[in-house]
C-alpha cells in the first residue's frame, strides 16, 4: 500500500469572483496577487495553532503539573513523534519537523511519501494567501452545524448546488442575527488584526 497516495497544495483556480460585478474574472496581478503561474491557490489551514493554557488561580502544584505537561508535549523529543501519528491530530509545526523526514520514515512512510507530505504542508503554510479558520464566536455553529451538514447532503446528491447555497446562507444568517451582526463583524475584523 505504500506510496499510493500523495499530497499537494489545495487546488487553485484561474478565475476569481469580482464582487462589484458578481462575475468570474481571469486572474491577473491585481485580482490574484498571490497566484502561482496564473493559478490562485488559497490553502485552508483548519484549526491551526492549538494552544495550551494554565489557569492562573489554580493551586501551585496544579499549575506546575499543567506547565510540565504542556512543556513535555511541546518539546521536540515528544512533538517530533506526535506529528507522525494521525490519532494525535498534530501536523508538523516546527521548522525542524519540515527539515527532517526521518521521524516519518521511522513511522512507516517511504522517503518519497514523507518528503511529498512535508512539502505540500510546507508550501501551504508558507502561502501568502492562506485561509485561516473562522475565528469568531459561534464559529462551530457556522462551520460544523450548518456548513458541514449542508455540504454532506450536497455531496450525496440529496440537495442541489442552489439548495445548498440557500441553506448555508439561511443558516448563517440565522446564527448572525441571533448573536448580533455588529458584534460578529467586530470579532471578525479583530481576528484579522484590523
Amino acid at each position: 500500500m505504500m506510496d499510493k497516495v500523495g499530497a499537494v497544495i489545495t487546488p487553485g483556480t484561474t478565475q476569481v469572483l469580482d464582487r462589484k460585478t458578481n462575475q468570474l474574472v481571469a486572474c491577473d496581478k491585481f485580482t490574484c496577487p498571490y497566484a502561482i503561474d496564473g493559478v490562485n491557490h488559497a490553502p485552508y489551514a483548519a484549526n491551526v495553532g492549538w494552544t495550551g493554557v494554565v489557569y492562573a488561580k489554580a493551586a501551585a502544584n496544579v499549575k506546575d503539573a499543567a506547565y510540565s505537561f504542556l512543556s513535555y508535549m511541546s518539546q521536540p523529543a515528544q512533538s517530533n513523534v506526535d506529528v507522525t501519528i494521525g490519532t494525535t491530530g498534530f501536523n508538523p509545526y516546527r521548522i525542524s519537523q519540515f527539515e527532517n523526514s526521518d521521524p516519518w520514515i521511522k513511522a512507516g512512510l517511504s522517503s518519497e511519501a514523507a518528503n511529498n507530505y512535508l512539502g505540500a504542508i510546507g508550501v501551504s503554510l508558507n502561502s501568502s494567501n492562506i485561509v485561516l479558520n473562522l475565528s469568531i464566536p459561534h464559529n462551530q455553529q457556522y462551520q460544523f452545524e450548518v456548513l458541514d451538514a449542508v455540504v454532506s447532503k450536497f455531496l450525496v446528491n440529496k440537495i442541489t448546488k442552489d439548495e445548498a447555497m440557500q441553506q448555508i446562507a439561511q443558516g448563517w444568517e440565522q446564527i448572525t442575527n441571533q448573536v448580533g451582526r455588529e458584534s460578529q463583524r467586530a470579532a471578525y475584523r479583530a481576528s484579522l488584526g484590523l
